[in-house]
């Protein structure tokens, strides 16, 4: 492993989700081995796992996980699938102030629940950085969080890489390439608007159970950017909810394989901070 895969940030995804999902992102915080973790606070659970993720701020990043197509709009289904939602962006169809004003509802939601300002914001399937509904994000963004210190502003996920780095890494390359494309020019966008950015994204995966996730987890790490960022997907004991969740089976083998990695406990960047700290908790990482 580089030097520069020795700060990588692990990111568990989808918090709140599911009473397995949240069960095991806790479990693993408590172990060390999580740098943050994204929360849903669109999810019908939220209010119910949010106190539990709060107790643990001093030990983990907690971000805001977006959702424009699972549960959002209070309850409501939402106008939108995926498939639809990419659509929509790409021809700009998008209500731009009708997806503004659901994420101000989520970040309300997230900021209530915990007390804080997020210390990183991203997407569930990554949709926060598409065309039109990044915009609504960075007014957003701008609106709630323009005006404080540059340290106390949260990370945005730029979930493209480069492509030198994808082609090394080798992982899922048809999903990672089309990311890749749709998602062209959001991190000089974040930039420009004046919240930091990763550098470097991973975690791309077929989403398998059969594949094991060591093996997948080492190609993450290679050929890393300079502020290298990790997701993943770790649940236990959800199989009982495969028929809502897709990826139930395989985020019980992520939980697992994230349990006994022993390169995490050296390899991965451990976040530590002090009551009342306004930073994000990547502060100091995006400063080395």
């Amino acid at each position: 492993m580089s030097d520069l895969a020795q700060q990588f940030v692990l990111c568990a995804d989808d918090f709140a989700i599911s009473e397995g999902a949240s069960r095991a992102i806790l479990n693993l915080v408590d172990a060390g081995r999580l740098t943050a973790v994204s929360a849903m606070a669109s999810a019908p659970t939220w209010r119910e796992h949010a106190a539990e993720l709060k107790a643990r701020r001093g030990q983990v990043a907690i971000g805001l996980h977006l959702d424009l197509t699972s549960r959002p709009f209070e309850g409501r289904k939402p106008p939108y699938d995926l498939r639809r939602l990419i659509v929509s962006s790409m021809t700009r169809s998008v209500d731009v102030n009708a997806i503004a004003d659901e994420f101000e509802r989520q970040f309300s939601a997230f900021e209530s629940a915990m007390g804080a300002r997020p210390d990183h914001v991203d997407g569930h399937h990554h949709a926060h950085a598409l065309p039109q509904i990044r915009v609504a994000l960075l007014k957003v963004l701008a609106r709630r969080y323009g005006a404080l210190p540059p340290a106390s502003r949260p990370l945005v996920r730029n979930p493209a890489d480069s492509l030198f780095r994808l082609w090394r890494r080798g992982a899922a390359r048809r999903k990672a390439l089309m990311l890749l494309g749709l998602c062209a020019g959001f991190g000089q966008r974040v930039n420009a608007a004046g919240f930091p950015a990763n550098v470097g994204f991973a975690g791309f995966s077929s989403l398998d159970a059969g594949t094991p996730f060591e093996r997948e987890l080492a190609t993450f790490l290679r050929a890393p950017g300079p502020r290298h960022l990790v997701m993943c997907h770790p649940g236990v004991d959800v199989a009982a909810k495969r028929g809502r969740d897709p990826i139930a089976a395989r985020r019980n083998v992520e939980y697992a394989s994230l349990m006994r990695n022993p390169r995490l406990l050296t390899a991965m960047l451990r976040v530590q901070r002090s009551d009342g700290d306004e930073r994000s908790a990547f502060a100091k990482w995006l400063a080395n």
